[in-house]
């Protein structure tokens, strides 16, 4: 599957929220314009309502009951206060949900107006003469409440004329959503047509492709091209015709030429035995070091790994100098250095009587990333891996050291055993061990040491003359 592929389904699903956002952001605008509209209209109401029965009987009851009070009946014994202070009260209360200018300031000359409504109303009670008492209710006290009146008869008057520059503006914002909802709708028309064709054509294409890769494999032509496309459902199609049409013709191959049926199993068995995480892992760290700007090291890495793989085709050939193996095995760990620098040493003695000694390749690469993975990885702190070439007469002896974490006995003998009876164990170890049996004879292969919290040791000794097979 393609890095930059995408699912079919998360595809249409991005069409479809793509067509549907724009609504749903249309519908939370209208929701919000006539919510606040309404809330607008909710406040402008109430306060005219209330402002208006406040204004029909304020001034008549403040000025009958003052009258009472100033010529001495007994029907008002008391200075109606109350009434100014519920007055003052109703005024602030509106002002909290008023936000016209001059709905305002007509509050606020209604709240002093009040404040000297109750200073008139004690000057009143402190004069005794009954006609100065009569003067200054003329004079104050009807005066303040008519003037009371009269500010509260241009508030409503204000406020009806915001509640009427309410309904324009919301007039005008609707004709500006219908028009916005025109748009998105045309716009989403185009999208459907636009998109809708390039999606279709998108899949029908590839498919199409992959319809005439199937009937030529059904023809017997397994040479077929890639289909690209962007979708990870084409692509592991494709990637599946592609290694059947392979696999047929490998299959087809074999049964033609049955002499190349071992050399085939050889190949298989070399590459086994490297672990694709490396390569991922490498790939990922000389990513790293391009991003970083670490040219050089980036450079020194690919080079490393380009030497990597020449090793490990080596010109088809299977036997090499024991100089290639090392070269090899130097790259390997110089890679795997970069990554494991804070834990991992490594050092190679190799004598230069033994580096023209021929000897399969890839024996030392799987032993060694055993020796990294599983014994350096698993120790705390730094670890080293050394490897050893010595002379042992008629045959040469190759040790990989580690002073990694060891194995218990246990598991030991169970790798042991693995080895005796061929069975699958360790990175590449057993079928190292098989390659050396099968060029060397029974007496050679791998040979394992371990002690738990010391390390490992891992022999292979070959001969250093022999026919190949």
């Amino acid at each position: 599957m393609k890095g930059g592929s995408i699912n079919l389904s998360k595809k249409l699903r991005k069409i479809i929220l793509s067509m549907i956002y724009p609504f749903i952001l249309l519908v939370i605008v209208i929701l919000f314009i006539f919510g606040y509209y309404i809330v607008k209209y909710k406040q402008i109401t109430h306060n005219v309502s209330v402002s208006s029965a406040f204004n029909i009987d304020f001034k008549s009851s403040i000025d009958l009951k003052m009258y009472y009070y100033t010529i001495g009946n007994k029907q008002q014994t008391t200075l109606p206060i109350s009434d100014v202070e519920d007055a003052i009260t109703l005024a602030e209360s509106l002002k909290e949900t008023t936000y016209r200018k001059e709905s305002i300031k007509a509050l606020q000359n209604i709240l002093e107006y009040c404040s000297n409504l109750k200073k008139k109303m004690r000057m009143i009670a402190e004069t005794k003469d009954y006609d100065n008492r009569k003067v200054q209710l003329e004079n104050n006290i009807y005066v303040l409440t008519m003037l009371i009146q009269g500010k509260m008869s241009d508030y409503i008057y204000y406020e009806a004329g915001y509640m009427a520059s309410l309904e324009k503006e919301k007039t005008e914002y609707i004709k500006l959503v219908m028009a916005l909802t025109c748009i998105i709708l045309l716009g989403t028309i185009m999208y459907l047509l636009y998109y809708g064709l390039r999606f279709s054509r998108s899949i029908t294409v590839p498919i199409g492709e992959l319809c005439e890769n199937v009937k030529n494999v059904g023809d017997g032509v397994f040479a077929i091209p890639e289909v690209n496309s962007n979708y990870c459902e084409i692509d592991q199609l494709n990637t599946g015709i592609q290694q059947m049409a392979t696999r047929i013709d490998a299959l087809l191959e074999n049964v033609k030429e049955e002499e190349k049926m071992q050399h085939m199993m050889h190949l298989q068995l070399l590459q086994a035995q490297i672990n694709p995480h490396f390569l991922y892992n490498t790939l990922d760290t000389i990513i790293w070091l391009v991003e970083t700007e670490k040219y050089g090291d980036a450079v020194t890495m690919l080079t490393n790994l380009s030497m990597f793989f020449r090793g490990i085709l080596s010109k088809g050939n299977d036997i090499i100098n024991l100089e290639e193996e090392i070269n090899h095995i130097h790259c390997y760990l110089d890679i795997q250095q970069v990554r494991y620098q804070d834990i991992m040493e490594y050092s190679i003695n190799v004598p230069e009587q033994l580096k023209k000694i021929k000897v399969p390749k890839l024996i030392l690469q799987p032993l060694v990333e055993n020796a990294l993975y599983h014994g350096v990885k698993e120790k705390r702190g730094k670890s080293t891996i050394t490897i050893t070439c010595s002379d042992q007469g008629e045959d040469i002896l190759i040790t990989v050291v580690d002073n990694g974490i060891g194995m218990i006995a246990e598991k030991l003998n169970f790798v042991k055993n693995s080895l005796k009876n061929s069975e699958r164990v360790g990175f590449g170890l057993t079928a190292v061990h098989e390659r050396l049996k099968l060029y060397f004879g029974g007496s050679y292969g791998v040979d394992i040491h371990s002690e738990y919290g010391v390390g490992t040791t891992v022999k292979v000794q070959i001969p250093k003359e022999f026919e190949q097979k």
